[in-house]
């Protein structure tokens, strides 16, 4: 009997390992594609929040590099907080100072060749000693409203606006790390590329700035702080030295013994000074010229609550002034020096209640 022929080989098993196979697949897919998705974390939005979060809630910030620009650049390390206060060693232009701008008011702290530049004198202001002194400069020498443009809020600012206008990151890395860059119509930021995101960089346009940040801790921001209660003390010292008073009037006479001299001159605020203004007005003496024999000196302090010039007065006592005066006599001259306090006491005093509330 002829033997039955072979069964059909069944595809069966093939199919079911092709079937399991593709199961096998798919799955391994998805775990790959949930691995890339976790991997992601946070959409670039929601870390550009995360890091504003982050900003807003410091007390203080550290921002080290380039401030402005043209003219007048600083280059250095300055510390803002949340109030926009700002101080920190800087080099302005090619001069190494201490800059600290609280309340709409610019002090720095420099040795006494910085101040002869910046005050335009024919000789050297009298009160300038040898060592680092602090002045006032105009608030508009700077070109950067600290509280509106680098204070923790307005950087945490700037990182919101960049999550709502939805700006598409690069990734990088910046010193090190994993970042994103963002690039704005007026700014560049860079952020840590993680989900609890922190700013790392801030560069500007308007006002150009190129800044590494670093948010200081509850406890750095206290010693910033502290140094900043310190450094408002020493303003009771401070001159201004953007202000130019002038004589507006000499008064006549006063000088016609030989026991002393009554100098009396009307004295006209700087022009486009806050009023009230405190001056020191040093009246000097020579004799015979402009640059003749030193006859002594005296200090009147005046204060000047408007812009109406206003009468300082004060009385030169001296041996050398008592000495010409028997001896030969004769013209003498009369000369004006000023000293524009920086800071009252009452400034003082509010400037430094005003760091209460940082």
């Amino acid at each position: 009997m002829p033997g039955m022929p072979p069964p059909k080989k069944s595809n069966g098993g093939l199919i079911a390992a092709l079937a399991g196979g593709g199961v096998v697949v798919l799955v391994l897919i998805g775990v790959v594609v949930f691995v890339l998705a976790s991997g992601g974390g946070k959409s670039p939005e929601e870390k550009l929040n995360a890091a504003a979060d982050s900003m807003a809630a410091a007390r203080a910030v550290g921002l080290k590099g380039t401030f402005g620009g043209g003219a007048d650049s600083l280059n250095g390390e300055l510390n803002v907080t949340k109030g926009g206060r700002a101080t920190g060693p800087v080099t302005w232009n090619s001069d190494n100072v201490t800059l600290l701008s609280t309340d709409g008011k610019l002090f720095v702290k420099a040795d006494s060749a910085y101040w002869r530049r910046q005050i335009s004198s024919s000789e050297t202001p009298y009160y300038l000693g040898s060592g680092e002194q602090w002045g006032r400069l105009s608030a508009d020498k700077l070109d950067i409203d600290f509280k509106q443009e680098l204070a923790p809020a307005a950087l945490a600012g700037k990182l919101r606006s960049a999550a709502t206008a939805k700006v598409k990151p690069i990734k990088t890395t910046w010193q090190g790390k994993k970042a994103l860059k963002f690039s704005t119509f007026s700014s560049t930021l860079y952020i840590t590329d993680a989900d609890s995101a922190e700013l790392l960089r801030y560069e500007a346009t308007t006002p150009r700035v190129a800044l590494d940040v670093t948010p200081k801790t509850s406890g750095q921001a206290s010693s910033i702080v502290s140094d900043m209660r310190t450094s408002i003390g020493e303003l009771k010292d401070a001159f201004d030295g953007s202000a130019r008073p002038t004589v507006d009037e000499w008064k006549k006479g006063g000088c016609n013994g030989d026991s002393g001299c009554t100098v009396e001159a009307k004295i006209r605020p700087p022009f486009g000074a806050e009023t009230p203004v405190t001056i020191d007005v040093r009246f000097r003496l020579t004799a015979g010229t402009l640059t003749g024999r030193d006859l002594g000196n005296c200090t009147s302090r005046i204060t000047i609550t408007s812009s109406t010039p206003q009468w300082a007065s004060c009385r030169v006592t001296s041996s050398a002034w008592t000495s010409w005066a028997k001896s030969t006599g004769g013209t003498y001259y009369k000369h004006a020096e000023y000293k524009v306090i920086g800071a009252t006491a009452s400034e003082v005093q509010s400037m430094q209640s005003g760091l209460d509330s940082e």
